[in-house]
């Protein structure tokens, strides 16, 4: 019998939870999700921030924020590139 299918012994989550089989998280796995779930409210944030401060207009806030985003991701991309030396 496949060793991934349920068995009475294991559960679904059981396999799920306690798997060892090298899929472990890593520092990057964790970073990656971090950045994930920060990245949009502090882009929010940095946007409003620099009309706050009077660097621009209200109405250039969203334009702002979406070249903060481009940024962002492109900055995350050059990491991950690096990183993996691809």
């Amino acid at each position: 019998m496949p060793s991934d299918i349920p068995t009475e012994e294991k559960s679904v989550r059981e396999r799920g939870t306690y798997a060892n089989d090298g899929n472990d998280p890593t520092l990057a796995s964790y970073l990656s999700s971090l950045f994930f779930l920060l990245s949009v409210p502090t882009l929010v944030t940095v946007a409003y921030g620099g009309y706050w401060a009077g660097l621009y207009s209200e109405s250039a806030v969203v334009p702002a924020f979406a070249g903060l985003l481009v940024s962002a991701i492109a900055a995350a991309f050059a990491v991950m590139h690096y990183r993996t030396g691809s």
